[in-house]
């Protein structure tokens, strides 16, 4: 047998260049990084409006199924103070109402529940954790869950976070200064959105299933739109 023939098959294969192996494992290592960020967020966003909701199902305070040192609903009555509308874009209706050694809080209503109150009567409240969650009067109801600001910055900066690192993950044989910054961008914009879609979604009452959906398809769909228009460039 020729002897170069033989040494050549005992040869090693050539390993892959450090550059090769680093086009393959930092893409992917970003992508993943990104897609953790977002599903970190997704679970913040789920946890949030647990905790804005969770009156809902909560015991009543003194109940049998109520254990002492535990959250809590109390039902309490308060009297309407005033009633009145303001016109902008729309009519919003709103209501004052009263509580014993509380102050006066002021609730936006529907329309059916502000023509079925006048000033004077009495409003059944939901109260949890010191904090009117609902009034209701003869069937009316309006959730009172307030303005979550400080969850929907959490949730936001998670995804925008997620948003921009999948896409360079995704772009990163066209990475560059233009796609680098056009990955940020994008990130900012997705982080902007879902800030938006967390101060409406926590407060629109959908089934677990919408509410999860809505975001999650969102952010797909702005950050494969953001990958396709980087790969096209």
């Amino acid at each position: 047998m020729d002897t170069r023939t033989k040494d050549a098959k005992q040869l090693p294969a050539p390993s892959r260049p450090p550059e090769a192996v680093a086009r393959v494992v930092i893409p992917g290592l970003l992508l993943l990084a990104g897609l953790a960020t977002a599903v970190l967020g997704f679970i913040r966003f789920v946890d949030a409006n647990d905790v804005a909701v969770a009156y809902r199902s909560a015991p009543v305070c003194g109940a049998a199924g109520h254990t002492a040192g535990t959250d809590c609903v109390r039902r309490e009555t308060g009297k309407v103070t005033d009633r009145y509308t303001v016109e902008g874009d729309g009519t919003t209706y709103l209501v004052k109402v009263a509580r014993e050694a509380s102050p006066e809080q002021r609730y936006e209503v529907d329309r059916d529940f502000y023509s079925a109150t006048k000033v004077g009567v009495d409003v059944d409240l939901t109260v949890y954790r010191g904090r009117v969650a609902e009034v209701s009067y003869q069937g009316h109801r309006t959730t009172n869950a307030g303005t979550p600001w400080l969850s929907s910055l959490g949730v936001a900066l998670l995804a925008g976070l997620g948003a921009a690192l999948a896409i360079t993950g995704l772009t990163w044989s066209r990475v560059g200064a233009r796609a680098a910054s056009f990955a940020a961008s994008m990130g900012g914009f997705t982080g902007a959105m879902a800030m938006i879609g967390c101060l409406v979604l926590m407060t629109a009452q959908l089934s677990p299933v919408a509410l999860l959906a809505v975001p999650v398809l969102g952010w797909l769909f702005m950050t494969a739109a953001a990958t396709i228009v980087v790969r096209d460039s």
